[in-house]
């Protein structure tokens, strides 16, 4: 697989597809078809689906979606957000907490050992963190020039300014409206945490940058709470394998600090685990990349061209 051509609207990778019409996700599913993943390359959300899948050996296809004027399109279902697993002819499962909840009623995976792990996984996937991330990626400037622009930047064709200062300035042009949108989503959930309070617009947001990474960082020491006191790092709600915690907090995780594995989107906050107070969750992020590489490439399907 090569990554996807350049689309500004690739912005959408930041968004968690909600259910649509199709097979509900928790009935039972008599196949042994090889499930189909839509995707779009970078998605924190598509991430944590495919990171939950091979970390269970449960083995799958991957899809793109394919990216129109006005978002996703074609996409089964009938959705504008990914991912989405189709598998066995007439089962569509929308949304990544979904997927894992189909993979474990389906497939076996272990992904809900307790009422903590789907708590945390929905925590980590609906609450603050996802808004942090979505803030430090498109809304406060150093973060968006690290990431999300430097990204698309290296995706401007050498005739098209590639290479130079122009790629910039056309992603600036290009992701204005979409930067804009995310602000007027992103601001008021980060106003709901009671250490951030009420954001008064984007300069507002900026000018705030250090009480809302303070709050981040209490964000994932409550769930680096999981983790054991001893060197050896585990996961987070125990066991031998990744639970829909992990999968959930690693993907949304590496939007802030690596690279979304084969995706290659450059860190937004490249240091952020180098608080003191975070050295078990840095530790524990080292295992899942070493164990658990996020990869949307390879997993075309054979008749696939």
């Amino acid at each position: 697989d090569t990554l996807p051509r350049l689309s500004f609207a690739g912005s959408l990778v930041d968004g968690s597809s909600r259910p649509v019409q199709g097979r509900r996700f928790d009935m039972p599913v008599v196949d042994d078809e090889v499930p189909t993943v839509w995707v779009i390359w970078g998605s924190q959300y598509v991430a944590k689906a495919l990171v939950a899948l091979d970390a269970h050996g449960i083995e799958h296809y991957v899809k793109r979606g394919k990216l129109g004027t006005g978002g996703l399109e074609d996409l089964p279902g009938g959705g504008k957000l990914v991912p989405v697993l189709t598998a066995g002819g007439d089962v569509v499962v929308p949304d990544s907490e979904a997927i894992l909840r189909w993979a474990e009623k389906t497939r076996g995976a272990n992904l809900y050992p307790t009422p903590q792990c789907a708590e945390w996984s929905e925590r980590a996937s609906d609450g603050f963190l996802p808004n942090a991330v979505l803030y430090y990626n498109w809304i406060e400037p150093e973060g968006y020039a690290r990431s999300m622009r430097a990204k698309f930047a290296s995706l401007v064709p050498w005739y098209a300014g590639g290479g130079t200062c122009i790629a910039g300035y056309l992603v600036d042009w290009g992701t204005a409206k979409k930067r804009a949108e995310f602000a007027e989503k992103v601001l008021p959930e980060l106003s709901k945490h009671p250490d951030v309070g009420t954001l008064e617009g984007r300069a507002d947001a900026v000018a705030k940058e250090h009480v809302i990474r303070e709050a981040l960082v209490k964000e994932l020491a409550h769930f680096q709470s999981g983790l054991g006191a001893s060197d050896a790092a585990g996961y987070l709600c125990g066991g031998d394998a990744p639970t829909a915690a992990d999968c959930s907090v690693y993907a949304q995780l590496e939007r802030l600090v690596g690279t979304m594995g084969d995706a290659r989107v450059p860190a937004s906050v490249p240091g952020l685990l180098d608080d003191a107070r975070l050295g078990a969750i840095k530790k524990w992020r080292e295992m899942m990349v070493k164990r658990h590489p996020i990869r949307y490439g390879g997993k075309r399907a054979p008749t696939e061209k």
